[in-house]
């Protein structure tokens, strides 16, 4: 197997969650049934809104093909498939500006998937490759899984399918090769503000304006290392309302997955035709800036409709909400995570007529309690609700992954720090403020553990991201020690 060259062709392959991966998962199926695995395709199915329902997990068997249902027994090497979206392309300034370009330098390979988490499935299969031919005392499963990046969906779906009863499992996700056995709980809100339209009115809002705002993205459970350009928006918004510029808002939109901090975000307005020349002159002092663009689009279309008058502030409301249970989250701190505070990361903004839709990625320490925090949320938003009757303001939970909470004493942690000495990695557990399918794992009764080459912290989820040449080389290392210790 050459690897480098298979790396090259599986980061070319677009995989991005609401792509579907399909073209990958395919892909992977022909390189395990090269290298002796029993390979086949789970379709996953789902009824998510704008996600391509071409989603499956590949799932690959070595030794003993038959699952006990009641007895759990072999190895299972579990990655994601699929990708976050790329983000502004021109950001990828190491590719070329090319995402899905992998390209070599300085002992790197950098393009889209390279560390989150495409890599790691090659270094797995490398690991099984030498062992098609070894008579095994266990099976070795090895699962390239789709959707988790918006919610987890191949992994949920295998366990739910009962079609792998492993003993013990390691997740694949950039942890430096340090072992992780803790990580925090991700929680996903969607804040939806359903309004009645204003038809465009005879006092002459004609003129429209789209103001765009960039940013940087980053991993949505270290939105310090980002710039939030959904935040810039609000404020850029909140600027021109206090120069006392009457407009009509008609669009908003922000960001393509709500577990990165969004990089571009965007409103539409209109002005009257009589401020348009004051507006120019006050963007020309006030809002002209390297990551503001304005584009002064002409008249608007017959028959427009507005957003009612208080949407922003309501909107506004919302936001300032989670910033204040941000701040409180300062106070609530262990240092043995990175950040060391549960985090919020307003991830992603829709509309379109009659609704506008906020997301918020919330990442808790494994002590916060969901449902206390949940039952504070939703009485903050009802209060926000009750301020603007003319607006109904609903919020619901999509999406809740557990915390993991491995033992560090239990048997395949321990196994774990033994692969490491082993491979000439530095014997190393941490915990992570990322989540991952491991959790899932573990709440169902699996003993599961998060390893792989590549960093997350500021990395994952960012323009040029990275993987280091050798970590790959040790992370094959490390696979191969564990197979040996549970399936030989």
């Amino acid at each position: 197997m050459n690897f480098l060259e298979q790396a090259e062709k599986i980061i070319s392959m677009n995989s991005v969650s609401q792509n579907g991966n399909e073209e990958v998962a395919v892909f992977l199926q022909g390189m395990m049934n090269k290298n002796g695995m029993k390979a086949h395709l789970q379709e996953v199915t789902h009824s998510l809104e704008g996600v391509s329902k071409r989603q499956f997990n590949v799932i690959g068997i070595l030794g003993d093909p038959l699952v006990d249902r009641t007895t759990k027994k072999g190895l299972l090497l579990n990655t994601h498939i699929d990708t976050v979206g790329p983000g502004v392309a021109s950001y990828w300034t190491e590719t070329g500006g090319h995402p899905f370009k992998a390209t070599i330098k300085n002992g790197k390979i950098f393009g889209l998937g390279s560390a989150d988490v495409k890599l790691d499935f090659l270094c797995k299969l490398k690991a099984v490759e030498k062992y098609r031919n070894r008579k095994l005392k266990m099976p070795i499963y090895l699962v390239g899984t789709a959707g988790e990046e918006i919610g987890m969906l191949g992994a949920k779906y295998l366990i739910k399918s009962q079609s792998l009863n492993p003993k013990y499992i390691i997740v694949g996700e950039p942890s430096e090769l340090s072992v992780i056995y803790a990580h925090k709980a991700y929680v996903v809100y969607q804040i939806s503000i359903s309004y009645n339209l204003l038809e465009k009115d005879a006092k002459g809002f004609n003129t429209r304006i789209q103001l765009v705002c960039l940013g940087k993205s980053a991993h949505g459970s270290y939105p310090h290392l980002g710039d939030n350009a959904i935040h810039k928006t609000f404020a850029m918004i909140q600027k021109i309302k206090e120069a006392n510029f009457q407009i009509k808002l008609s669009k908003f939109s922000g960001g393509d997955s709500v577990n990165k901090v969004p990089d571009t975000a965007s409103v539409e307005f209109f002005l009257t035709s009589g401020n348009f020349e004051d507006f120019k002159k006050f963007h020309a002092e006030k809002l002209n800036a390297p990551d503001v663009r304005v584009d002064f689009g002409g008249l608007g279309e017959a028959g427009m409709k507005f957003m009612p008058e208080n949407i922003f502030e309501a909107a506004s409301e919302i936001r300032q909400c989670f910033m204040m249970f941000e701040k409180e989250f300062e106070g609530n701190r262990d240092e043995s995570f990175n950040p060391a505070t549960s985090t919020v990361n307003f991830g992603k903004m829709t509309s379109k007529l009659g609704n506008m839709d906020l997301f918020f990625d919330v990442r808790l320490l494994p002590e916060i309690g969901l449902e206390a925090f949940d039952d504070r949320l939703k009485t903050a938003i009802g209060q926000i609700n009750a301020r603007f009757p003319n607006l109904n303001i609903k919020i619901q939970r999509n999406r809740f992954n557990p915390a993991l909470g491995m033992s560090k004493d239990s048997e395949l942690v321990k196994a774990a720090c033994e692969a490491q000495k082993n491979s000439g990695i530095e014997v190393k557990l941490d915990k992570k403020a990322t989540s991952t399918e491991a959790a899932q794992y573990y709440a169902a009764g699996y003993d599961s553990i998060v390893f792989g080459p590549g960093r997350s912290h500021g990395n994952s989820h960012s323009p040029n991201e990275f993987n280091f040449v050798d970590h790959l080389d040790k992370a094959i290392h490390f696979y191969d020690r564990m197979i040996e210790r549970f399936c030989i």
